[in-house]
């Protein structure tokens, strides 16, 4: 028996021996293996439990035809009719060719033209692919972009220089959505200002934002509430702050403005970083939509909260950040309250500060903590009934009369 006549035999076998019920039909199985292989019992046995793996043939790339050379004329073309779907454009590839020649629109070299008469729908999707994503995302923008003008009137900012962070009056804005787990319907937002220099915190909490509220927001904290004059604001890409209503009112009041760039969150790190130990862990992740809920917010916002977090909460600023061994080492400067950084600042005026510390004085931080406390006990109920009012009156609605 020759060794492919071997193997064939053995295929067969083993079949039989995995379906054997029980021992004596195996041992009869291995028996016969012995008997005509000529082999000892244990080397059958190991024949048979043998696990055979097939290999697989090694499949060659393709030579590529179609390279990115034809990206650029393919482009043209595509923009030329309108920029369709692939489906739409190859049927009209020649003639759209024939037609950009005649009026010198277009040069290609060698066999381009053959290749681009002749290329799959899918190839003109692969070779469009960054093109197609460009359009996603001006399309996904479309909410944000009010004014394609107004955008490039705004300049972009990444971080803030050293001169910057040495003055008060540097801040930054954020929204903080208070709508669940769903972004449909009306609901409640947070504006959190924050002072580079400083850490000072401000916050307003308002039903359905428009812009006009945020800039009334906004202003308010402008005038009222943040001891000093505001210099600078940087917000992110939200239509809330990209409109004319907040450049109108910032270029009225010299109040410089930039933005973050897109999709870059850590380009607004401050702000960010602030709006859990602020807002969430204050008010929380649950959607707020009842006006009495909201002015009961606000209310702790302008007073307990605002002033335990301006005048006795401590923060952490950076002070260096180097690279020792392939890691990030930081270091930061001693923690302080924001009103302790303003009155060690040599940019703020004795008046601001004699008026801040006669406030300082008159506050009793653990009234103001029971206080806080208090209403946020308050505030939890309240919530707690109007949700078993809702479910109430879901799961019991009421039996019209019918007269």
């Amino acid at each position: 028996m020759s060794n492919q006549s071997k193997k064939e035999y053995l295929v067969t076998v083993r079949a039989r021996y995995r379906n054997c019920k029980n021992r004596k039909e195996k041992s009869e199985v291995i028996s016969e293996v012995v008997l005509n292989l000529g082999i000892v019992r244990k080397s059958a046995i190991r024949l048979l439990k043998q696990r055979i793996f097939v290999r697989r043939k090694t499949i060659r790339s393709r030579k590529e035809i179609y390279g990115y050379d034809l990206i650029k004329p393919l482009k043209l073309i595509w923009e030329v009719v309108g920029q369709p779907c692939s489906k739409r454009l190859k049927p009209d590839i020649g003639d759209t060719i024939k037609k950009l020649k005649e009026f010198g629109e277009i040069k290609l070299f060698g066999d381009q033209e053959k290749l681009l008469k002749q290329m799959s729908t899918f190839t003109i999707d692969r070779l469009l692919e960054a093109e197609n994503d460009i359009s996603k995302k001006e399309y996904g923008l479309s909410g944000t972009k009010r004014s394609p003008l107004l955008k490039t009137l705004i300049p972009i900012r990444t971080n803030f220089n050293a001169e910057e962070t040495k003055e008060p009056g540097h801040t930054e804005m954020d929204c903080v959505l208070h709508c669940g787990e769903s972004l449909s319907g009306h609901y409640a937002e947070t504006l959190n200002v924050l002072d580079i220099y400083s850490h000072w915190n401000e916050k307003k909490i308002f039903l359905n934002k428009t812009k006009a509220k945020v800039v009334g927001a906004f202003h308010e904290m402008k005038t009222k509430q943040f001891p000093f004059p505001i210099l600078s604001c940087d917000f992110d890409n939200g239509h809330e702050f990209v409109n004319w209503v907040l450049k109108g009112y910032c270029d009225r009041n010299g109040v410089a403005y930039t933005r973050s760039r897109s999709y870059h969150k850590n380009d607004q790190a401050h702000i960010e970083g602030k709006n859990y130990q602020s807002i969430r862990r204050v008010v929380g992740y649950d959607r707020i939509t009842d006006p009495k809920l909201v002015e009961m917010i606000d209310n702790m916002y302008q007073n307990e909260h605002r002033l335990l977090t301006n005048y006795f909460y401590t923060t952490l600023k950076l002070k260096e950040k180097e690279k020792v061994n392939g890691k990030t080492m930081k270091s930061y400067e001693v923690a302080k309250t924001p009103y302790k950084r303003l009155m060690e600042s040599d940019k703020i005026s004795k008046e601001i500060k004699d008026k801040l510390k006669a406030e300082y004085m008159r506050l009793n931080p653990a009234e103001l903590q029971r206080n806080l406390r208090k209403k946020l006990k308050q505030i939890k109920e309240y919530r707690s009934v109007t949700v078993l009012n809702l479910a109430t009156t879901s799961e019991n609605p009421t039996v019209r009369s019918h007269n």
